[in-house]
C-alpha cells in the first residue's frame, strides 16, 4: 500500500510546498527583524544578538511545520485510520528545503567566481534572511568584491539543520511530547 495514497495524509508535495512557504515566512520574517533594528547594529555585538534571534525564529518555524504534521499523523493513527507513518519523511522534506535554501547562495558563489558585473548581495541578503545579520559581519563592504570566497559556504551551514530540526518537529508532534497531560510537575 502506497503511504501517501491515503486520503486524510497530505502528499510529498503539499508538505514541501508547505515546509516552503515556512521557510520564506522565516527568511522574511529575518529580514525584517533585521531591517527593524538597523539603529542598533552598529557594534558586533548586536550583529550577533540579532543572528541568535533569527536562528531561533527560522528554525522554530522549521520546526512547527513539521511539528503540525507530526500531530496530524498521531491523530490519525490513534483514530486507526492509517497505519504507521514514515518516520523519516521531514528528513527528506527537511533536505529537499535545505537544498533549496542552498541555490542562493551557490548564485553568490558563482557571482563572486565569475565576477558579474551585478552585485547581488543585497538581494541574497533579503532572500536570505536568517544570515542577514551575519552577512553584515562577514561582508562589511557590503559588496561581492569585498566578500571573500569561503563565505557563501558558511552561509550554506547555516541552513544545514533544517532536516534535523524538521524531522525533531516530526517526532516531537508525532510522539505527543509537548502535550500538557504529557509532561509531568513536581
Amino acid at each position: 500500500m502506497d503511504y501517501f495514497k491515503k486520503s486524510e495524509r497530505q502528499s510529498f508535495p503539499k508538505l514541501l510546498l508547505s515546509g516552503g512557504l515556512y521557510m520564506l515566512f522565516g527568511n522574511i520574517l529575518c529580514a525584517i527583524m533585521t531591517l527593524s533594528t538597523a539603529p542598533f547594529i552598529g557594534n558586533d555585538f548586536m550583529k550577533i544578538v540579532i543572528f541568535v534571534l533569527a536562528i531561533a525564529v527560522f528554525y522554530s518555524l522549521m520546526f512547527t511545520v513539521a511539528y503540525k504534521d507530526g500531530t496530524r499523523e498521531q491523530r490519525y493513527v490513534t483514530l486507526h485510520k492509517c497505519e504507521e507513518p514514515d518516520m523519516k519523511k521531514w528528513v527528506k522534506i527537511g533536505t529537499a528545503l535545505m537544498g533549496i535554501m542552498f541555490v542562493p547562495s551557490l548564485i553568490l558563489l558563482l557571482a563572486k567566481v565569475m565576477n558579474w558585473y551585478f552585485d547581488i548581495t543585497l538581494i541574497h541578503r533579503i532572500i536570505d534572511g536568517m544570515i542577514y545579520p551575519l552577512s553584515l559581519m562577514l561582508v562589511p563592504g557590503s559588496s561581492i568584491d569585498s566578500m571573500q570566497i569561503f563565505v557563501p559556504f558558511i552561509y550554506m551551514l547555516c541552513y544545514a539543520l533544517i532536516p534535523v530540526v524538521t524531522h525533531l518537529g516530526f517526532y516531537f508532534g508525532y510522539t505527543g511530547k509537548f502535550e500538557k497531560e504529557n509532561i509531568m510537575y513536581e
